[in-house]
């Protein structure tokens, strides 16, 4: 049915998806060059374009790479024979093995495809050790290679060298790295590598802290990057507790294609040649200095202002406003000077308070929240000339009156003034021109029942009244 035909042909469409995508990355992969190779015998061609009837024996290496003969006045060598690296071949040997097979196919035969490749590296190196029939014969050239051979040959000659020499070259300027403007992070000035032979380049950091990052433009984190790609490192300003250096290190891996030249041992045979990579390793590091920026400490008796520099003491509680505050775990005096906990206590009267986003106990002791509740009760409370609000926190009088409103009220049994502290009852009329009365609840409840009769009796007399003079009308009309 067609259900099952369609199953079929996706079946088959998949098959052959794999093997094309198989194919495509055959033709992209060149290998490391070894230093040696043991080769044997792939196929044996016939002579397709010569008179000559005998075959043509073509080589791969034992680990399946495809390699040429080279010296074709020379014996062929044999499986097994073994060759070791002497050189690398010309820029026109070069084209040859990358336009060749495997790399490209002429005529979607693989013998035929590696045939071609053949007769191309041997009609490059010496064209007079080719017979006549190969340079001039056509009328035996029935499968019409020898033009495919000789374009090949004439662009090999007209190739020019594109080998580069793989490097790297880095971009740092400023290597001091600043505090940005938030004081979060401290960051490097964007750098960059520019490489030759390869397009990307990792990035490893050392020797900085534990949430440290690197950047990209875009503000992307990575390790890996572009040829010229920019990037920065940001270390958290909360972790640099001191002056540090951290080491960049760029490594990159970069591949230049040859045409590797392999010799047997014994020179009565041919060399061969195949196409590698000479893979070179690139390395370079940048060292990158974080200086500790102490903003608004005291160290060592020394006052550091809020840019760092350092200070006297007036500028310092000017800048900081260490006054009478707990912060980094230190306590400050009413001078701005480090003091004990004792100390700060007497000086700052930080008793029941909520000061800098922190509780303080009726000591003056940093607490949670339910201990300072517990210690303060500073719910809606104006105590020492402060407001609290509902979470016990110190506000403005119109948000103290907008979360409590207890201003001029009576509220749980207690008079509550003007600005909302608590009062005796005549202070309470003094501020706010009243008396409370507390309702009497029964007399009221008796009030409402009585009027509520009145009014059923009204309604109830009224409606008496309508039918009396409705059934009235009704008998004069008769």
């Amino acid at each position: 049915n067609m259900t099952k035909k369609m199953k079929k042909a996706g079946k088959v469409l998949a098959s052959t998806l794999v093997i094309a995508l198989m194919f495509i990355l055959t033709l992209g992969a060149v290998q490391a060059a070894p230093e040696s190779i043991t080769v044997k015998r792939a196929v044996v061609v016939k002579d397709l374009i010569s008179r000559e009837d005998k075959g043509l024996t073509i080589f791969e290496t034992t680990d399946g790479d495809s390699i040429y003969c080279m010296d074709i006045d020379k014996k062929a060598l044999v499986t097994g024979q073994t060759a070791t690296v002497t050189g690398d071949g010309d820029a026109g040997l070069l084209y040859i093995l990358r336009n060749g097979y495997p790399n490209k196919s002429f005529v979607n035969n693989v013998e035929i495809d590696k045939y071609i490749t053949q007769i191309a590296v041997w009609w490059y190196l010496d064209e007079n050790k080719l017979s006549n029939d190969f340079k001039t014969a056509t009328d035996i050239d029935k499968y019409k290679l020898r033009p495919i051979v000789k374009d090949l040959v004439g662009k090999a000659r007209n190739a020019k060298s594109t080998a580069v020499k793989p490097s790297m070259n880095v971009n740092a300027n400023n290597k001091t790295m600043n505090m940005t403007k938030d004081s979060k992070y401290y960051e490097s000035e964007y750098m960059s590598a520019t490489l030759t032979g390869t397009n990307t380049y990792n990035v490893e950091v050392t020797g900085a802290t534990k949430n440290t990052v690197v950047v990209d433009e875009q503000g992307n984190i990575g390790t890996t990057m572009n040829t010229g790609e920019k990037f920065k490192v940001r270390v958290p300003a909360a972790e640099a507790k001191n002056s540090i250096n951290i080491t960049v290190k760029f490594t990159a891996s970069a591949t230049v294609q040859k045409a590797k030249i392999y010799k047997p041992a014994d020179a009565n045979y041919q060399r061969v040649v195949g196409l590698y990579s000479d893979v070179t390793p690139l390395t370079n590091s940048v060292t990158l200095t974080l200086n500790k920026k102490r903003t608004c400490e005291v160290v060592d008796n020394k006052y550091y202002g809020k840019d760092g520099k350092e200070v006297d003491k007036k500028t310092y509680n000017i800048e900081c406003g260490h006054v009478c505050e707990f912060t980094n775990n230190k306590y400050y005096g009413k001078d701005g000077n480090v003091v004990d906990k004792k100390t700060y206590n007497k000086e700052c009267n930080h008793s029941c308070e909520y000061v800098d986003g922190k509780y303080h106990g009726k000591d003056g002791s940093i607490v949670d929240k339910a201990e300072f509740d517990k210690q303060c009760s500073h719910v809606c409370e104006f105590t020492n000339n402060k407001y609290y609000g509902k979470d016990g926190k110190v506000v403005d009088k119109d948000t103290y009156n907008k979360e409590c409103n207890t201003t001029c009220e009576y509220k749980d049994g207690k008079y509550y003034g003007v600005n909302g502290n608590e009062v005796d009852k005549d202070t309470y009329n003094k501020q706010c021109g009243q008396e409370i009365y507390v309702p009497n609840t029964n007399a009221n409840i008796i009030l409402w029942t009585v009027a509520l009769g009145i009014i059923a009796i009204i309604g109830g007399m009224g409606m008496i009244y309508y039918r009396a003079k409705k059934i009235n009308k009704k008998l004069k009309t008769k």
